[in-house]
């Protein structure tokens, strides 16, 4: 394990709180850049960013609710269509490990401080603040798409 044992407890008892049990693996992949779905994985800092996170979803004073934790999913189904469409556009790099194609994070990452209109990491958006930067990928995405390739 990359971090401390009640980290790791912390996390999980977080997972329960805000009704995240099940998209776990989805929240793991994400913070951590699409290295690992384990959070046994994680690095401290990774591990303390997801914390974080969790806890931001709970509120002050909140207990986990479905209606907080539909809310998380959703968030995260706006995050992974952001994914999506950097396969679809060709922000991917080969991992020789696993024999497959991935997210090219590090580009995602810089055009997300460059040109994403709050400038900071997809990890850091809010659900409400997802809405807004999915339709500006989108339009980044089709404006790439559409442009006439050179052969």
């Amino acid at each position: 394990m990359n971090h401390s044992l009640q980290r790791h407890r912390r996390l999980y008892s977080l997972f329960r709180e805000t009704g995240t049990e099940k998209y776990r693996h989805d929240l793991v992949f994400s913070f951590a850049n699409g290295r690992t779905e384990n959070s046994a994985d994680l690095t401290d800092l990774e591990a303390q960013a997801l914390i974080k996170h969790l806890e931001e979803q709970l509120g002050p004073g909140a207990v986990g609710s479905h209606t907080k934790s539909q809310t998380i999913f959703e968030g995260q189904k706006m995050r992974r269509r952001i994914l999506s469409l950097c396969y679809t556009m060709g922000w991917t790099t080969w991992n020789k490990d696993k024999s497959k194609s991935e997210v090219d994070f590090e580009r995602l990452n810089s055009w997300m401080k460059h040109y994403s209109y709050l400038h900071k990491p997809l990890n850091d958006y809010s659900y409400k603040e997802l809405q807004r930067l999915v339709k500006q990928f989108e339009h980044v995405a089709k404006e790439t798409l559409s442009q006439p390739h050179e052969s």
